[in-house]
């Protein structure tokens, strides 16, 4: 077993007090959300417009779909993790790996 897992600190480390981020990785992240959110809406409009005005834009039409699909189904699956707690503890996931990984060597290498 591995003695740097998280159950096995030393008692005379702190722990940290909480597991909320820093108030600018919050603000840099809306900022990033707004953004990108801001620019999407642009090109959907301008393509709307190009659209509505027979400008050519016919040639976009399937690749901008297809673009929705997808955009709407990360959004599904990310909805979906987030309600399941996926990122509660995405520390565990690393630790999970490494006691996985000395089962596997005790065993002599046999999986």
């Amino acid at each position: 077993m591995r003695t740097d897992h998280p159950d096995f600190l030393p008692t005379s480390r702190p722990r940290p007090r909480s597991n909320r981020n820093p108030l600018w990785v919050w603000i840099f992240l809306w900022m990033m959300t707004i953004m990108a959110g801001g620019g999407f809406i642009f090109k959907v409009i301008e393509f709307t417009l190009a659209w509505a005005e027979g400008g050519g834009a016919q040639f976009a039409i399937v690749p901008v779909v297809s673009y929705l699909a997808v955009a709407l189904g990360f959004l599904c699956i990310f909805i979906w993790s987030f309600n399941r707690g996926e990122y509660k503890d995405v520390e565990r996931a690393k630790y999970r790996m490494l006691e996985m990984q000395d089962e596997i060597d005790a065993r002599g290498g046999r999986a």
